[in-house]
């Protein structure tokens, strides 16, 4: 298992324990299952702290990231083609370098346009 995505998994748990019931949406199989395969499309990530994960290469086409913490998190070269990704947190450490944001609904709720890389304009 990664050291940094043990730590996220860590954080989950701190965070479920720590919220109200049903307070948190995302579903820790799925992060489990990114933790493990580096595979997690259309999975639900939602409220998840990601924070400072390295997700190199991640497959997370279609992923619901919707406020999410991502602070310092790096998707260097990951697929987030159809990511949803509106209102999640992001600071400049986050890094999508590489990444595939084709179709993708950005921080703002604004949709990024096919062919898309590193950035949505």
């Amino acid at each position: 298992m990664r050291k940094t995505v043990m730590i996220a998994m860590f954080f989950a748990a701190v965070s479920l324990l720590c919220s109200p019931a049903g307070a948190l949406a995302f579903k820790a199989q799925d992060l489990q299952k990114l933790n493990t395969t580096n595979k997690c499309s259309k999975c639900d990530l939602s409220q998840a702290n990601l924070e400072g994960i390295d997700f190199y290469g991640a497959n997370l086409n279609g992923a619901n990231l919707s406020g999410a913490n991502l602070k310092g998190t790096l998707f260097n070269d990951a697929d987030l083609r159809g990511a949803n990704l509106k209102g999640a947190l992001t600071d400049k450490e986050t890094n999508f370098s590489g990444a595939k944001l084709s179709e993708a609904v950005w921080m703002d709720g604004s949709k990024c346009e096919s062919g898309q890389i590193g950035r949505c304009k």
